[in-house]
């Protein structure tokens, strides 16, 4: 099949699509990606070798101005879409208002379509092309209610295949400088990071002692500020990014944003972790996203409103001195973890 896939703005859209892509083209599949001209993903997609075509769609947030640049610009690229995908025969979308002209123009040509729902929370884009589509793909049970179409499956994030799949190495750790065998706190806040969060994790450094090990990835924007403040040592070591899903199987307990694609690895591996959803985000979907796993006891969050370095060296400590509760927590997340997402996914593309 010739398939047409859409994805950008963040790598919450942009991995689980890569990943299905990567599943796709193993079979024999063509795709090509499609996305916006000055964003993450015109350089990630086409890193992972896949064909690119950029397209000028500007943002729906912002001034009475920006939104309509921004509705003028999905039109221009849905009259562009229209001569860019004939002879396909699928189009999938993954969210983002940059998938809106593409899965219009898919659905004008009568070419079939499927979105991915990553988040607890249906996002704008996918809501306006609900009733629209042939198929909708989610990964919580909350989406069935949140979509008017009937034909919906709750199959889950292709990234968590990948993620379930690798093998524990303790040279992960120890090429970051640190000690296999001992206790590791990961700790990351997206690609970007957190300034908000940043000054609460200050305040916590400094409250730690060294009964167990820390790293933390600050993220491209605030690196060069952090590696200032933060006081290195044998126990706590500080980079710009990590390979977070194979840090991750190698640690003890995570502390992170509630991205959606961040929570389907945390599920595919079964690691414990402590949610600190953004406020940032639109619907507050990532408060939303935690808290459907906090609810089958799979993680422990704090909203930033709540958050302290004294808060989370607490909640922190408490986990780690309790086995239990830690295992508990792993346990939880795996069973909302399905390891065969991308079988699963690629199942129902070859149905329709």
């Amino acid at each position: 099949m010739k398939i047409a896939m859409v994805a950008g703005g963040s790598g919450g859209h942009i991995y689980p699509a890569l990943a299905l892509a990567e599943a796709l083209k193993e079979r024999g599949h063509e795709i090509t990606f499609i996305g916006s001209k000055d964003r993450m993903e015109k350089d990630v997609i086409p890193a992972k070798g896949f064909d690119y075509i950029g397209l000028d769609v500007f943002t729906t947030r912002g001034s009475i101005f920006q939104k309509i640049r921004s509705i003028l610009s999905i039109i221009r690229a849905y009259f562009k879409c229209l001569g860019l995908l004939k002879g396909y025969d699928l189009a999938i979308g993954f969210g983002n208002y940059i998938s809106i002209p593409v899965m219009l123009a898919a659905i004008k040509l009568k070419i079939k379509t499927i979105i991915h729902e990553q988040n607890s929370f249906v996002g704008r884009a996918n809501r306006l092309l609900d009733k629209k589509v042939d198929l909708i793909i989610g990964c919580y049970e909350e989406n069935k209610k949140q979509f008017a179409n009937p034909n919906i499956r709750i199959l889950g994030n292709p990234q968590s295949s990948k993620a379930y799949h690798l093998e524990k190495d303790p040279e992960v750790i120890a090429k970051l400088g640190l000690d296999p065998k001992k206790k590791t706190v990961v700790i990351f806040m997206g690609s970007l990071g957190s300034a908000s969060v940043n000054e609460k994790l200050l305040d916590y450094f400094k409250l730690t002692d060294g009964s167990y090990q820390i790293i933390f990835a600050t993220g491209s924007s605030h690196y060069e500020k952090m590696l200032k403040e933060v006081k290195q040592s044998d126990y706590l070591k500080v980079y710009e990014r990590i390979d977070g899903v194979n840090v991750m199987k190698n640690a003890t307990l995570l502390i992170c944003r509630a991205g959606a694609t961040t929570l389907s690895e945390i599920c595919a591996i079964g690691i414990p972790s402590i949610l600190i959803p953004s406020p940032y985000v639109p619907n507050n979907h990532q408060y939303y996203n935690g808290k459907a796993l906090c609810d089958k006891n799979a993680a422990v969050m704090i909203e930033e409103k709540d958050l302290s370095g004294a808060k989370l060296n607490d909640t922190v400590n408490e986990l780690l001195n309790d086995e239990k509760r830690l295992k508990q927590l792993a346990d939880n997340a795996l069973k909302l973890g399905n390891p065969e997402v991308l079988s699963d996914i690629i199942i129902e593309i070859e149905k329709i």
